[in-house]
């Protein structure tokens, strides 16, 4: 076909043919299907995008894209039955340069979009692992249409539109529309060139926007490139992300370890199913099977059934920590107002107090203006503290040993431990834990939870941090103590600022806020942890990937 009809051709295709096994899958054995977008090189993209368009959705994203009961309907092989009848193309050889050249990328950027988003908790793996196994669409579709004998040769959106007359990101936009993909992708896909302004006003979900963008944009930078995201801007996706170079330094050597090869799994049977006339006729008896079995209903209903019981589950353990992770930062952004008003007015009259104290000769006023400064002095206190929770500066990242932190908060917090008499006590540490934060903030936020502790233990108890490999990405500080431990009021309201358990020597209540602001902008969190004869409280920290780690990994 002229080379400029090429882009418009592949914008219309019906769809992107699935392999042969894909579909024989899709008859016999549909509920292997529903987690499609697993972080391996076997995924078949044709048939990826099918169940996108026609297959109900999970209801937990995070756990998979479809459920698998919902694939058991028979209207999905009738669907596919009457595509594959009706168009003899649309079918890309997995052999073939151009769909080499997208697996590659889209093996990479997969893992790394993982990766990402176990660091930062922002989005569904599951989700952000689709839209990078999709995100080479227009190539694939101008693939279908017309197989390219030199893909290296329209790399460039520009050479791509005087070729084609389409680049590939708008292909990917037209496909996305007319398919009614889900918004959550159809949004994503061909507008990863968008800079973050331009983003926030079309992406559905943003935060999967730019974590998507940034996976496909360091593939591109690490030589993998496609023409995708050509307008990104690392810079603002980076800050976006709170992230650094060094941390995606690390990210990216995790993930791509241990990739396997790019090869296609073998099969038995040709992988075009033009080629192979029984698929068709295998997907009708599938479709007309489902139809005929009524107690595949019953099934269906109660595998929904368990879905649902299983999201009520999630969601209900989870609701204490989603409420007070809203809660404190609602409470973030007004201490951030309240605490600016406040300093403009405490000013003005500590300066004027000051002023009137240097000239009054009467000694009951000078004392008197004496009190009123050095109360303005406290509410100054009280203001910074509060301010510090509230817009706590950016952190700065370094790689520090669990070890060293461990030490720090006791040798700050012994001399207060020995007044309070209390047994400081530390735990086992590990000699080879890394983590890596902002040393000044973690810190500040373990001192903090330490002396809690050491304050609610009482003369002659004791107080105890010890630290352990919470898992492979994290690692956990436990900070424990022998008080009698946190009523359900106390532990409601543990976090909120100016809140606090003791009615005697009562503190300003910024202790654990604060900690769980440091501990939030460095990446890992602090929760209490219920256990009988103590107070226990647990923050994790991201770890400090070592090389030794990353041998371990990929063994």
């Amino acid at each position: 076909m002229p080379g400029k009809a090429v882009g418009r051709t592949a914008a219309g295709v019906p769809w992107l043919c699935p392999n042969t096994d894909s579909l024989i899958r899709l008859a016999d054995a549909p509920a292997g299907l529903a987690r499609q977008s697993a972080a391996d090189g076997s995924v078949d993209v044709g048939l990826l995008a099918f169940l996108l368009r026609f297959a109900p959705p999970a209801t937990q994203p995070e756990l998979g894209l479809f459920c698998p009961s919902a694939l058991s309907v028979a209207a999905l092989p009738d669907t596919a039955a009457a595509y594959l009848a009706a168009t003899p193309s649309g079918w890309v050889n997995p052999e073939s340069a151009v769909a080499k050249r997208c697996r590659e990328f889209s093996t990479r950027a997969n893992a790394f979009a993982r990766a990402l988003v176990a660091h930062t908790r922002r989005t569904s793996a599951e989700r952000v692992a689709a839209i990078m196994w999709l995100a080479p669409l227009g190539w694939l579709a101008v693939a279908s249409a017309e197989p390219l004998h030199d893909p290296a040769s329209s790399s460039t959106v520009e050479l791509q539109a005087e070729l084609w007359g389409l680049d590939q990101n708008a292909i990917a936009r037209r496909l996305a529309n007319r398919w009614r993909l889900p918004d959550w992708i159809a949004t994503v896909l061909g507008n990863l060139n968008l800079p973050l302004v331009a983003a926030r006003a079309v992406a559905v979900d943003f935060d999967l926007f730019i974590l998507a963008q940034f996976a496909a944009l360091e593939t591109e930078r690490r030589g993998h490139s496609l023409g995708l995201t050509v307008g990104a801007d690392r810079a603002s996706l980076l800050k976006e992300l709170k992230l650094d170079a060094a941390t995606v330094g690390e990210l990216w050597a995790q993930s791509t370890a241990a990739l396997q090869s790019d090869a296609v799994p073998a099969s038995n049977v040709d992988p075009n199913p033009h080629k192979v006339p029984l698929v068709t006729n295998l997907l009708k008896m599938a479709g007309e099977s489902r139809r005929r079995n009524g107690a595949s209903l019953v099934v269906r209903l109660e595998d929904r059934l368990d879905d649902l019981h299983r999201a009520v589950a999630h969601v209900g353990g989870e609701a204490d920590t989603r409420v007070r992770d809203a809660k404190l930062a609602a409470l973030a952004e007004l201490a951030a107002g309240a605490g600016h008003e406040i300093n403009n007015p405490l000013a003005i009259i500590s300066g004027h107090a000051q002023r009137l104290a240097r000239t009054e000769p009467d000694p009951d006023r000078g004392a008197t203006l004496q009190t009123i400064i050095r109360q303005t002095q406290r509410i100054s206190g009280i203001v910074r503290d509060l301010m510090q929770f509230a817009r706590p500066s950016q952190p700065k990242p370094h790689r520090v040993t669990a070890a060293d932190l461990v030490n720090a908060v006791r040798d700050e917090l012994a001399p207060f431990a020995a007044e309070k008499r209390v047994r400081l006590e530390v735990g086992t540490v590990p000699a080879n834990a890394f983590v890596r934060c902002d040393l000044a903030q973690l810190k500040h936020a373990l001192v903090a939870v330490v002396r809690n502790g050491i304050e609610a233990a009482g003369v002659d108890g004791w107080a105890r941090i010890s630290c352990h490999d919470s898992d492979e990405e994290f690692v956990a500080f436990t900070i424990e103590d022998s008080g009698p431990g946190l009523s359900a009021a106390a532990l409601e309201h543990a976090f909120d600022p100016f809140y606090c358990g003791r009615s005697a020597g009562r503190g300003r209540g910024l202790g654990l806020p604060t900690a769980w602001q440091f501990v939030r902008q460095n990446g890992g969190d602090v929760r209490h942890e219920p256990v009988s004869g103590s107070t226990r409280f647990v923050v994790t920290v991201p770890r400090s990937i070592t090389l030794e780690f990353l041998d371990r990994q990929s063994a």
